[in-house]
């Protein structure tokens, strides 16, 4: 039952509130005064025996006791229920009660019934409270008197979304599907059924369930289904996935890791290049393909594990640990020591040679030691005189006369001989002579298939040596033979090889020069203490003398003195002349040859003139010629054709079929020459019976050939394109299979049987073979006919004899008054000046010169644009859209043309929102980028880039590396460079620049300088306007803004070379505001106002420098040394027939060797130098004593040639005893100077401490003051 309490407030104090006030406010009155007893019967509490705050009650026995007061009045508490009790006055019934709510009565003893008006409804049972009831309703109702049916419902009892449906006193819910129970309350299990297979956990939810499949290895609603854990594609970085029972495995390549090997290992993380060297990994795909790919081909995870060490120049190793012997290579030359250094090498070159690898013969003929004339040739550390005939000597300097009466015959050359001090002469006869007059005949000629033999004692080792001539390109000159083996000297392709033939064979050849050439050619082919040499003297060898040898590893032909050794000469091939040849020493003579050879050396030019036709090659067999023939050209000159085939003219089916007399085989090889214009046709066929075994067709204008159980074969190119095409194709017996003897050239009887591969041909054949098998289309002489006809064993129907094109112009194809001109089934149009095109449909305009100078005009799609350079100076930009830009093709690069000395400044910059593209120069140097778009990668050029504010001309390029992809490396080219730079990152086009909206392209923005040619995609800039009234085109691809202002054109700086500021003919070069002077000989500096001095890098390693006018050098060397630098020791020489005293010197013998006394007007070693040359400089007097000469110097100047000025100091080692002794002295004297001052400073203050001094006062002044005086003791205070 539930207990209704009243809801109304009540606005009444409590009693305890009342009583506490009422107290509080009575205090005063209510206390009573100390003392006061009631009075009473005198006895024994007469006496007021109790204590204070107690009453004395006589007892029976007449004594009394003390006990408490009784209360009366409030104070016996009179008032119940919480009343007030107020007194009223001093008698014990003088109280007022003042009762709480709900009480009545004098007391507030009686209790008021509130129920006895029966407040509460429903039958609900009233309970009677403190001046309240509460009614106690029945099920279904509620309020304070139980009023108010009660709504159940209303708190939602139902659950889980049901329904509720309320009674008297009840409800009852409508629960949603999946629960249950009297509210809805219970979540009905529908995992009671335990839906879920293969272990499955089953979840319940409302109205349903759910299985969790994790770790079951299947999935599905009721994990019915296995679950494929590799079809998720989740190993990373290409991995293998194994499927497994509810897991699976990768299977990572080397250098991958982690469950799904998506970890990178990183093997540069412990830095395993050594010496700074940089880390490239494997598996980063950045490493490849490209134009600058650091690794080959392209990225493979097979080979992505591991790295590569990328080492700094003097490393090198797989860790680069290992430094680089740069000596082990050897790098220095002739003879030089090699000093291995980081990065680098040292070499210390032998006297004679100079250089960084002393490759540098050093020129000793530059000081000209030959005299009369004679030409210096330089050697190792000395050089050689080739004297003129009449001198000799080391330096030209012995004139000859050993052929003066000498006994050469005519044809003999004299050649006088200086050796030991002993003039002589030797005889040279000419080539093919002999003898002590040179009358004897040493040439002969040979046949081919005629060799001759003879035999001579044979020496301790060979030598065959001999000259021949011949235009054969192969055969035996000569062979050497004995018991133990052979030597053979022959041409094998016109080249000379020497083979020898023992246990072992060893072949020598020289590869060049080729030596059939019909001049006379000396060779030499020696076998001596086991070395195989072969030498051969030519213009062409390197020093006239080509050498190749090889030892001999086995026994070879080596005959005791008391053998013999045969020689044969020429062979089977061989024809041409031989002359002194020479078998050991032994001179073999035409007439001891037999009858094989004949006297002398005649030939007949047989290929001058050229008698092969038609580009033919002339080949020169000696005794007669041979043509190699172009096909179709055949015969002894080449002059006769095998005639072509026209298939198709007109329109008309052609074809030739050809029966063999046996298979072809076992290899084949088809060929023919090709000329037509039609991308597929059917060319050769072999049959058997109907099934075609080979066939040769055209397939989009690619030459085909397909085999029975062979796979196709295609010639790679086009062969459609008019022009004659020889064909060859081989087949092996694989590809030969199921062939038969019917051939079909140019289609088939039945034109369907040709369908599969073209259709019958239309074009020309000519020369058909089949290995060397011809097949003729024509009889000789016999004329077009379009009726079958017999040809031998072959057919052929609407052929046309030779190659005869279609009428092409027929009708005119020229448009705008072109001329048409067939070209063999095809045309050319001679178009009017101002069209061009295949059919002159297209308009020229710049031959209409719509450009102004210094503009040039340039043709574009449908227009023009006028190109010109121009000259900006910090100006506003000039700015071009791309409206009018085609989109047939995507822009992907751009160039610029530009000089300037601006280190800060835009070059080119457009964008639209974050697609952007720039050139600029930043800080001198190039800057460049392009950016894609929001969210995308963009290139940029690494900094610094290249130098370009230097003034010169530079030209730009920049492209994307892969124009068709969306998102590409971009390139860079500076100045025509071979190799690009890359920019650092990827973007993609420029089309943001072109069409409605296109990006504003602003030129020269802040800029000083000159702009060339500047084009996007290809496309111009108009730079500069057309001329007033030109014919305008169509449209231009960028044109400039409207109101943008026109900038100036040409390339105009400060006229900086006028007027020329370099001095002493100097060229001046304009580097745009800027200049530079190109200095004539013996003149440098900024404008060429200084002399060059050519001895300032001291080249003379001994004497002194003298430098010419002209800005050379001589080094003037001292006694026992020469060259052109005095690096070569001259060794001394006595008196001898060698040593030449000139102008009438005498050779006098001393300790230094020879030496010339001179006459008094000469001087030098040789007394070759006159005072009259006067050596001495700045003005001095030559003075010639004892064969040396003196230059006597003025005041001013010094040195064995005057060349010291005296005023100027030495450059000596730095002067340690001019500095210190000085320095030292110094110190010494303020020292003594310090010293001194320290005794009088003392002697100064002991006066004048301690004591009153007068004197001392007169010294400091008037003004010293007494108080700064210490106090002086009594008794000298008396003084």
């Amino acid at each position: 039952m539930a207990l209704a309490r009243p809801a109304t407030w009540d606005p009444r104090p409590s009693a305890p509130l009342l009583l506490l006030l009422l107290l509080l406010h009575r205090a005063p009155v209510l206390a009573l005064p100390a003392g006061t007893v009631t009075l009473e019967t005198p006895g024994a509490c007469a006496s007021d025996p109790c204590a204070p705050g107690t009453k004395c009650q006589a007892t029976e026995n007449a004594g009394y006791t003390c006990v408490p007061p009784e209360p009366w009045g409030c104070a016996s508490q009179p008032c119940h229920h919480g009343a007030l009790c107020v007194p009223q006055g001093p008698g014990p019934d003088d109280f007022r009660c003042y009762c709480v709510p709900g009480f009545q009565g004098s007391h507030c003893e009686l209790d008021i019934d509130e129920c006895a008006s029966r407040p509460c409804h429903h039958g609900a049972t009233c309970r009677n409270l403190a001046d309240r009831y509460e009614c106690h309703c029945p099920l279904g109702y509620e309020g304070v008197t139980c009023e108010t049916e009660v709504d159940e419902c209303a708190s939602g009892p139902c659950l889980h979304g049901g329904s509720c449906l309320d009674g008297v006193g009840s409800y009852r819910c409508v629960c949603a599907p999946g629960y249950g129970g009297a509210s809805c309350q219970l979540d009905l299990d529908e995992c009671q059924s335990q839906p879920c297979a293969h272990g499955g956990v089953c979840r319940d939810l409302v109205n349903g369930f759910q299985c969790d499949c994790a770790d079951t290895g299947y999935e599905g609603e009721r994990c019915d289904l296995e679950v494929l854990e590799c079809a998720s594609a989740p190993c990373a970085n290409n991995a293998s996935c194994l499927e497994g029972l509810g897991s699976f495995r990768c299977l990572c390549w080397p250098g991958y890791s982690g469950e799904r090997c998506e970890v990178d290992e990183d093997e540069c993380a412990v830095g395993p290049c050594q010496h700074g060297g940089r880390c490239l990994q494997r598996s980063d795909p950045t490493l490849y393909g490209g134009v600058q790919a650091t690794f080959p081909g392209d990225f493979s995870f097979r080979q992505a594990a591991g790295f590569v060490c990328r080492c700094p120049p003097g490393f090198e190793g797989n860790d680069c640990g290992e430094d680089v012997d740069e000596c082990a290579s050897q790098p220095c030359l002739s003879g030089g020591l090699c000093q291995d250094l980081p990065n680098g090498f040292q070499c210390h070159c032998p006297d004679g040679y100079t250089g960084p690898t002393c490759q540098e013969d050093m020129d000793e003929c530059l000081s000209e030691p030959c005299l009369h004339g004679g030409a210096c040739e330089d050697t190792v550390a000395g050089y050689i005189c080739g004297c003129p005939e009449a001198w000799g000597g080391p330096d030209c300097s012995v004139p000859l006369t050993g052929c003066g009466g000498h006994t050469c015959p005519p044809t003999a050359t004299c050649i006088p001989t200086f050796e030991s001090g002993v003039h002589s002469y030797t005889c040279r006869c000419p080539p093919g002579t002999h003898g002590p007059f040179c009358g004897q005949n040493t040439t002969f000629s040979m046949v081919a298939g005629n060799p001759v033999r003879a035999s001579v004692p044979a020496g301790s080792s060979l030598r065959l040596a001999l000259r021949f001539r011949t235009t054969i390109r192969v055969g035996a000159l000569a062979t050497c033979s004995d018991t133990q083996g052979s030597v053979e000297l022959a041409l094998v392709e016109a080249r000379l090889q020497a083979t020898l033939h023992g246990k072992n064979v060893l072949v020598l050849r020289l590869l060049e020069p080729p030596l059939s050439d019909g001049h006379w050619h000396r060779v030499e082919v020696t076998l001596h203490l086991g070395l195989l040499e072969l030498r051969l003297w030519h213009e062409g060898c390197p020093a006239r003398l080509c050498v190749a040898s090889s030892p001999v590893a086995t026994a070879a032909p080596a005959p005791t003195p008391a053998g013999s050794r045969f020689t044969q000469l020429g062979g089977v091939a061989f024809a041409g002349c031989l002359q002194d040849v020479q078998v050991d020493g032994h001179l073999l003579l035409p007439e001891n040859l037999g009858e094989n050879v004949f006297l002398g050396c005649r030939h007949q030019e047989h290929c001058q003139p050229p008698p092969c036709a038609h580009g033919g090659v002339c080949v020169d067999l000696w005794t007669h010629f041979h043509c190699d023939c172009p096909r179709p050209y055949s015969g002894p000159t080449c002059a006769d054709e095998v005639p072509a085939a026209t298939f198709g003219l007109g329109g008309t089916l052609s074809s030739a079929s050809f029966l063999l007399d046996q298979l072809p085989g076992p290899n084949l090889t088809v060929s023919f020459l090709l000329r037509t214009r039609e991308p597929a046709g059917l060319l050769l066929q072999l049959t058997n019976d109907s099934a075609a075994g080979l066939t040769v067709f055209l397939s989009e204008g690619q030459i085909r050939a397909e085999a029975l159980g062979s796979p196709a074969l295609v010639l790679p190119g086009r062969w459609d394109d008019g022009l004659w095409h020889l064909v060859t194709l081989s087949f092996g017996p694989d590809q030969l299979w199921g062939v038969g003897q019917q051939v079909h050239v140019g289609g088939r009887l039945i034109p369907a049987d040709a369908e599969p591969w073209g259709g019958p041909f239309r074009g020309c054949m000519q020369d058909v073979r089949l290995n060397d098998l011809h097949l003729p289309f024509f009889l000789p002489l016999l004329g077009n006919s379009s009726l079958p006809s017999v040809l031998g064993r072959g057919q052929s129907w609407n052929l046309t004899m030779g190659c005869v094109s279609e009428d092409t112009c027929n009708p005119e194809p020229c448009l705008n008054g072109g001329t048409c001109l067939v070209t063999w089934n095809d045309f050319h149009c001679t178009c009017p000046a101002n069209f061009t095109g295949p059919t002159c449909a297209q308009q020229l305009w710049c031959p209409g010169q719509p450009c102004l100078p210094p503009a040039t005009c340039e043709e574009v799609p449908d227009g023009f644009v006028c190109v010109a350079e121009a000259t900006f100076h910090e100006g506003p930009p000039a700015e071009f859209s791309g409206h009018n830009a085609s989109s047939r093709s995507a822009l992907s690069g751009l160039s610029l043309v530009f000089r300037t000395r601006d280190s800060e400044a835009g070059l080119l910059r457009a964008e639209d929102g974050p697609a952007a593209v720039w050139l600029a120069v930043r800080n001198g140097s190039l800057a460049a980028g392009v950016c894609s778009g929001p969210g995308l990668p963009r290139a940029v050029l690494p900094a610094p880039g290249p130098r370009v504010a230097d003034g010169a001309w530079h030209r730009v390029r920049l492209a994307m590396e892969q124009p068709e992809a969306a998102e590409s490396r971009w390139l860079l080219w500076l100045d025509g460079a071979a190799t690009p730079v890359s920019l650092r990152g990827l973007a993609g086009d420029l089309d943001f620049l072109r069409g409605p909206g296109a990006a504003r392209v602003l030129l020269a923005e802040n800029f000083t300088g000159c702009l060339g040619r500047v084009a996007l995609g290809g496309h111009p800039l108009p730079l500069a306007r057309p001329r007033p009234g030109a014919a305008p085109g169509s449209r231009e691809p960028f044109s400039a803004r409207p109101g943008a202002p026109a900038p100036r054109l040409g390339c105009r700086g400060a006229p900086v070379c006028v007027p020329s500021p370099c001095l002493h003919g100097g060229v001046c070069r304009d580097l745009f505001d800027a200049f530079a002077c190109a200095c004539g000989p013996g003149w440098e500096g900024q404008r060429c106002e200084d002399r060059a001095d050519p001895c300032r890098s001291a080249p003379c390693a001994r004497g002194r420098c003298h430098a010419h006018p002209d800005g050379r050098f001589e080094c003037r060397c001292p006694p026992g040394f020469a060259g052109p630098r005095c690096r070569l020791p001259v060794p001394p020489e006595g008196c001898s027939l060698n040593i030449t005293c000139l102008n009438g010197g005498q050779c006098e013998e001393g300790p230094q060797g020879a030496n010339c006394s001179c006459q008094e007007i000469f001087a030098g070693q040789r007394c070759q130098i006159p005072c009259e040359a006067n050596p001495c400089l700045n003005g001095g007097t030559c003075r010639a004593a004892d064969g040396v000469y003196q230059c006597i110097c003025n005041a001013r100047f010094s040195g064995q040639f005057c060349e010291v000025v005296k005023g100027l100091p030495l450059p000596l080692p730095f002067p340690l005893l001019e500095v210190a002794v000085p320095a030292a002295c110094a110190c010494l004297l303020l020292l003594l100077l310090g010293l001194l001052s320290g005794i009088l400073a003392a002697r100064k203050r002991r006066q004048s401490e301690g004591t009153y001094s007068p004197s001392q006062q007169e010294v400091a002044g008037a003004r010293l003051e007494m108080d700064s005086v210490l106090k002086v003791p009594p008794e000298e205070r008396l003084i």
